[in-house]
């Protein structure tokens, strides 16, 4: 094995440094303990709106979503008011891998989220989460996929059950099933052939969370009047995250000693208990409106009685049609539901304001001339005026049967976002008054309320995540000044002896690092490579066919990310 620098990365998507360290200091992860006593551990700042699109490409370029032009799963498509799922493709920037792979280094990237179409690179690389269910164009090298049939089993992405309270078993079943095949991978291809850097991430981590933090929350309002056992709900979900400890261990052991490892999480997860709707919050203050024709009307009023998208995907789970198979014939009709279900196609253009689409965060929206397609507000100083004028009346807005405000606080995307590629940010992100209410506002209005319960899961996303190191270069109990997900590329090349692009947002961790090494290698800065519209290096230029975009939208779904 070769005894060159290396570095070795291991993502768990979605995991909280709170409930990690937790779980680590009372001696159920010790191979967590060891990465936060023997090295350096703190949250990691994840980006705006701390979600998995555009964490995973920021961590990828070291930029902001106004670089990458990554805001959500989702985007605007021009000349519309439709919005399909992103992909490798339509992110702007080089990643880390592509500009080792450019350097002569041997990378090895597995199960990243947001990664298909794969890049070629000099090493292997398999796509992750929002890879189309039946896609075959998984992996590069081509024919990996079947090398990983033959030598370790059926690579899957995905897991084969969804929660419920009834097959909870099953659930449990399919997630160790899963976190093996992914360990077992991802060890065959560090033994499989030499290299400089290699990145495994554990998605599932963040799907058990959403769907289970109600197990780990006795304050949860899905706990009231559950008589279970509170150390009875936890035992299995701590018992997944030290079945995952283990696996963390055999990657790091495989790695071998002189490997600097890090360990980090694209975000956190808290209690979620309330989505708000808000683009019925932008009904209810006049800013969108309907169009006046019977159907229309017929639909809105069939809303108001309850006939929503929402409660046809309650009934399905109820029914018990959320195992992947009969689920996905259940929401591949979306598109086909819409037509009988209020939904942007139901919106009086030439009268609307403002609209929201995405998740987490209240990405809203202007409907600016020359922007969008039947936009009515002129850009300048009219969208100032508008943008103000909507900010206040959100921010004004008390809930009558909550008693209290909705949004806590307005920001201008000027506040957070800079790049070329800023025009497709939001005009304005709502962030919520009470941290368990999570903002939807998508191409349907899903539920006739501006707020109703969660359903499907319990837990949603934070602005922290997890950071972790440790190596022959990091310097063990480091004091590290406020990380950012968008610091790690830049680190990771820094400690591969590389320069550092200039158009890069993040920044060395030069705090972590061991002061010797930090004293024999100064930071290097360079040009940053000559940029094209979308990922460099490999990725292919296209969107998802009809067939693909339906059934990544279900995978969506499926973690409740639509409703």
């Amino acid at each position: 094995m070769s005894t060159r620098k290396r570095v070795l990365v291991i993502g768990l998507d979605g995991a909280p440094f709170p409930l990690l360290r937790q779980w680590a200091e009372a001696g159920h992860l010790p191979t967590l303990q060891r990465l936060f006593t023997e090295g350096s551990a703190t949250m990691l700042g994840s980006t705006m709106p701390p979600t998995s699109g555009p964490a995973w490409s920021s961590f990828a370029t070291g930029k902001n979503p106004g670089k990458t032009g990554i805001y959500d799963f989702l985007y605007r498509r021009p000349g519309g008011y439709v919005f399909p799922p992103v992909n490798t493709g339509m992110r702007s920037g080089a990643s880390l891998w592509r500009l080792l792979s450019d350097a002569g280094l041997k990378v090895g990237v597995v199960n990243l989220p947001i990664s298909y179409p794969v890049e070629k690179v000099n090493g292997v690389f398999i796509s992750g989460w929002m890879t189309p269910y039946f896609a075959t164009d998984y992996t590069y090298p081509g024919d990996l996929g079947e090398e990983l049939r033959t030598r370790v089993g059926d690579y899957r992405i995905y897991p084969a059950e969804t929660f419920s309270e009834r097959g909870a078993a099953g659930f449990f079943r399919a997630s160790d099933e899963l976190l093996d095949l992914l360990t077992r991978t991802s060890l065959y291809l560090m033994e499989r052939d030499d290299w400089d850097f290699f990145m495994t991430v554990y998605f599932d981590v963040d799907r058990v969370l959403h769907q289970l933090w109600h197990y780990l929350d006795p304050g949860h309002p899905w706990r009231s009047g559950d008589t279970r056992d509170g150390a009875g709900l936890t035992a299995p979900v701590l018992r997944y995250f030290q079945r995952l400890d283990a696996d963390i261990a055999r990657l790091i052991a495989k790695a071998g000693d002189g490997t600097n490892v890090v360990l980090m999480s694209d975000h956190g997860m808290g209690r979620a208990s309330r989505f708000v709707v808000l683009n019925n919050l932008l009904l209810e203050l006049g800013y969108m409106k309907l169009d006046s024709d019977l159907p229309t009307r017929l639909k809105a009023f069939a809303l108001r009685r309850g006939l929503t998208l929402r409660n046809v995907h309650r009934l399905a789970d109820k029914l018990g049609l959320a195992k992947h198979a009969e689920y996905k014939n259940v929401y591949s009709m979306d598109s086909v539901l819409k037509r009988f279900f209020l939904s942007f196609l139901n919106v009086d253009w030439e009268r609307t304001q403002a609209y929201s689409y995405g998740r987490h965060y209240g990405s809203l929206f202007l409907n600016v001339k020359g922007r969008e397609p039947r936009g009515t507000i002129e850009p300048g100083a009219e969208y100032e005026r508008a943008r103000d004028e909507i900010a206040a009346a959100v921010l004004a807005y008390r809930d009558p049967e909550l008693g209290r405000p909705l949004v806590s606080r307005v920001i201008r995307r000027e506040e957070v976002y800079h790049g070329p590629r800023f025009e497709e940010a939001p005009d304005l992100i709502l962030l919520p008054w009470d941290d368990a209410d999570i903002f939807y506002g998508l191409s349907d209005f899903g539920s006739s309320r501006i707020w109703d319960q969660t359903y499907r899961y319990s837990g949603m996303h934070r602005d922290n995540g997890v950071l972790a190191a440790c190596g022959p270069d990091i310097r063990r109990g480091a004091s590290v000044l406020s990380p950012s997900i968008v610091d790690l590329a830049p680190t990771v090349l820094h400690l591969l002896g590389q320069e550092v692009p200039d158009d890069m947002d993040g920044r060395v961790l030069e705090e972590m690092l061991e002061p010797g090494f930090a004293a024999a290698h100064p930071v290097r800065r360079r040009a940053a490579p000559e940029q094209d519209d979308g990922a460099q290096g490999g990725a292919a230029r296209r969107d998802y066919s009809a067939d693909e975009e339906a059934e990544v939208l279900e995978r969506l779904r499926d973690l409740g990310y639509l409703n």
